[in-house]
């Protein structure tokens, strides 16, 4: 599962409960294609529980909001949120790989 965040107008931590929030949304609306909303839906909720925010947004001013560059939110091969950008795999608690 890959997840685009845009930080163009707000932090990571808002982008991803946006995401969040969406997601329910659709979850309850559509009939279609639940497995796939409820595995978005689990990624986010890990993000959501396992990232320290105000630490990446220090660390990475990227993560702050205002900017374009593009940015994923992933599962990597251990079951674990991964933020990618540029160069970067991010994992908690907000280590480089």
């Amino acid at each position: 599962m890959k997840i685009q965040l845009c930080l163009e107008k707000h932090c990571i931590e808002t982008e991803i409960k946006r995401r969040h929030n969406r997601a329910i949304s659709r979850y309850f609306k559509e009939e279609q294609d639940k497995p796939a909303v409820e595995k978005e839906l689990l990624l986010l909720e890990k993000a959501l529980a396992s990232f320290d925010f105000p630490g990446l947004r220090c660390k990475w001013p990227v993560f702050s909001g205002g900017n374009e560059s593009p940015l994923c939110l992933i599962c990597d091969d251990a079951g674990q949120p991964c933020l990618l950008f540029a160069d970067h795999h991010i994992v908690p608690p907000c280590n480089e790989k």
